[in-house]
Formats: structure tokens, C-alpha cells, sequence
């Protein structure tokens, strides 16, 4: 029988919609990173005013394995205004297959999926990348944010898999936290461009960032805050079972494949994963 948490534990703010770093190359099957954020929801009324607000066209969207039609907006914006609520960023060591998350872990102790007689359950364990001695995780980062200029219906999420925006994010939230009484803390969510030389192969990604156009004496008198809000118990991490998109937002992403496909000339990738890049990149 699984846990039965205490009703103190339950209820969480809806999420109205997805903030994403990339997008599904149409001609070669693979995600690509923007420099301009895209959003993603069910909700038409939000994407058109998102698309009013910061530019782009509204089209119609379908998740894959999903049955819900969705829309989406690809944005003329690298910077945006958000509002930061409590207990808004959660950063997890995870392992994912195309069944769905198979790891989530602190560092220290991993929740992952188990057949019990009354179904699948979370079975908790000592950290296996430290006992296997080998790294099969890697960090994700979600960041939740509300956007002040657009009708409410929850929050927006954004993921970020790098290790970048896994050091960066909390520490910036952490230090808002504690300039600032608990509330809604307005902010600017930007991407910023960045390049890493490893190998000989350069490799251009982005990063999100999260800053406050308020310096820290105004910020300690009270500027730069929404409004306050009541403090509400964290809610108890869950561990998602449900298959992910197929298109990653990761911070940096490769293009590439581990078995390539039919028809297109691939040639080995010296900096593996994955084993194969296109032979023109």
C-alpha cells in the first residue's frame, strides 16, 4: 500500500503551461536550442497573449503520446518579465527511458519505480550512481514562474539539463529568498548565449538566467516584490512515472544519434553522447 500523506501535504498551484529552451528539427528528427523562448500550453487565450506581448506566431501543438491538442508560440523575446513564488525551483539527479523517469536522487538517496502486488510504487535507496561508481543521472532543474502580464491560471515551468543552470538558478532564487520576506519576488528570466571549446569541438548552448533590475538596498526596503503571499507548506517530491516529450529542453543540446538512421551521412563524435553527429556538423 502506498503512503498516505498527511492533508497538510496535499495541493500544489496548477501549471498553466511549459517555458522551453528548444524545439524539434522538422527536416533532421532531432531537438535544437532557440535563442528566443517558446512557450507552450492548452490554454489559446495565454499563447495569444504571450504572442501580443513578445511577438511570434500562434500554431496549434500536439505532445507527443499525448491525446490533448496543445498551442505553442516560438517567441521574438530572450528576456522576460516573471513574478518568483515560493519554493519555486526544484533541482534532482534524474535517469530517464522512453518509459519514463527512472531515477530521481539528491545525491544521496534515489526514489525509483518498483511492481508491487498493488501496482507500480517508489521504492527508496541508497544513491546508485555512487554505488555502481558511475554517473548515469544527470541534473534537471525546474523553475516555476508566474507571468505577471497574462491571464492567471498557474504557473509556468521551465527544465534546464545542465549542469550551468543547476549551480546557477537555485543560488540566484536562494539569494532573492533571503533579500526579500516571503512573497512574489519580480524578476527578469533571460537566455543567454554561451560556447565551450572541448576537444578541439566548439558547442554553442544556452543557459537561463534569472536576475532583478532592483539593487540589493532597494530590494531590503521592499522594491522588486509583488506582493506578499502566505508561506505554504513545499510539496512532497513526486516521482513522475509518465513518459516525457521526446523533444529535451536541455540546456545543451546535441545533435546526434546513438544508432543513426537510414539515409543520412553521420560521422563518429568524438565528444560521445551521443556516438554519431551528421557528417556536415
Amino acid at each position: 500500500m502506498k503512503e498516505i500523506k498527511p492533508l497538510t501535504q496535499l495541493g500544489r498551484t496548477p501549471e498553466q503551461g511549459r517555458i522551453r529552451l528548444g524545439v524539434k528539427d522538422k527536416g533532421k528528427g532531432f531537438p535544437k536550442s532557440l535563442e528566443t523562448f517558446r512557450f507552450t500550453s492548452p490554454d489559446k487565450k495565454a499563447i495569444e497573449e504571450i504572442a501580443e506581448i513578445y511577438g511570434g506566431s500562434v500554431n496549434s501543438w500536439k505532445p507527443p503520446r499525448s491525446k490533448q491538442d496543445q498551442w505553442e508560440v516560438i517567441t521574438q523575446a530572450s528576456e522576460i518579465r516573471v513574478f518568483l513564488p515560493p519554493h519555486s525551483i526544484d533541482v534532482w539527479y534524474e535517469a530517464w527511458s522512453a518509459g519514463g523517469c527512472q531515477r530521481r536522487c539528491d545525491g544521496e538517496n534515489v526514489e525509483i519505480p518498483m511492481v508491487t502486488p498493488d501496482g507500480m510504487d517508489l521504492d527508496s535507496v541508497p544513491c546508485l550512481c555512487s554505488n555502481e561508481d558511475s554517473m548515469l543521472c544527470s541534473p534537471v532543474t525546474r523553475l516555476r514562474v508566474v507571468l505577471p502580464e497574462i491571464k492567471f491560471g498557474g504557473v509556468w515551468r521551465l527544465e534546464s539539463n545542465g549542469w550551468n543552470a543547476a549551480n546557477e538558478i537555485p543560488g540566484m532564487a536562494g539569494m532573492l529568498g533571503e533579500l526579500q520576506a516571503i512573497g512574489l519576488a519580480e524578476c527578469t528570466l533571460s537566455l543567454e548565449k554561451r560556447s565551450k571549446v572541448s576537444a578541439g569541438q566548439t558547442r554553442h548552448f544556452v543557459v537561463p538566467r534569472l536576475s532583478m533590475n532592483s539593487s540589493a538596498d532597494k530590494i531590503l526596503e521592499g522594491q522588486g516584490m509583488a506582493s506578499a503571499l502566505e508561506d505554504p507548506s513545499p510539496p512532497a517530491p513526486v516521482l513522475e512515472l509518465a513518459e516525457p516529450d521526446s523533444v529535451v529542453d536541455a540546456e545543451v543540446v546535441e545533435e546526434g544519434w546513438d544508432t543513426p538512421p537510414a539515409g543520412i551521412a553521420v560521422k563518429r563524435n568524438p565528444n560521445p553522447p551521443p556516438k554519431y553527429v551528421p557528417a556536415d556538423g
